[in-house]
This record gives structure tokens, C-alpha cells and sequence, in this order.
């Protein structure tokens, strides 16, 4: 089964069924208001999927894997022109400086 088909499939209430894989192609982020709100991406600004998935992280909820950045390619995807971003990147160099520190 492709990834896009588990991740369409695992939200509770089916908001994304009507989503296709050419969505994720043709946008740079796809939403799915679920009961909690999902941005799906194939490349977080400057970091790419292809980039990014040899370090990512994998975390399993009610039996789906679910893949998501490690720190190196998350503070790097926050290397961009936003407040919010710059004050997420420096709060994550200080989680990496003191997990480098033990």
C-alpha cells in the first residue's frame, strides 16, 4: 500500500480520502482539518523529503508508523524569513546544544 494511502487512511474521520498523491506534487503543503490539524509536505523549505528522511525519526500510533524530522533537518527547515520560525530555531540549537552537553 502506498504512503499516501496509510496516512489518507489514518486520520479518524476520513478528511482526507478525497486528497490524491498529485496533490502532495502540486502543493507545497496540504492541510486536513481532522480532529487535529495535519500539514502534510514533501519538502519543509529548504529541507526536501529525499534530504530529510535518511535521519528521520519514526514514531507508531494505534499501528501506524508515522515519520517525522530529526533535529538536525527540523532546525534547518526553520531557516527562513518568519518570526515564528526564527524563535522555534533558536529554541531548538538550545535542545541541541544541551543533548550534546550530556
Amino acid at each position: 500500500m502506498p504512503t499516501s494511502d496509510r496516512w489518507f487512511g489514518a486520520l479518524a474521520d476520513g478528511a482526507a480520502w478525497e486528497l490524491t498523491p498529485q496533490d502532495l506534487l502540486e502543493n507545497v503543503v496540504v492541510k486536513v482539518a481532522d480532529e487535529v490539524e495535519v500539514d502534510v509536505s514533501t519538502h519543509a523549505w529548504k529541507v526536501t523529503y529525499a534530504e530529510a528522511i535518511s535521519s528521520a525519526l519514526e514514531s507508531e500510533v494505534e499501528g501506524i508508523k508515522i515519520p517525522f524530522l530529526g533535529l538536525d533537518s527540523l532546525i534547518a527547515s526553520k531557516e527562513t524569513d518568519r518570526k515564528q520560525d526564527a524563535l522555534d530555531r533558536q529554541r531548538l540549537l538550545e535542545v541541541r546544544r544541551r543533548a550534546q552537553s550530556r
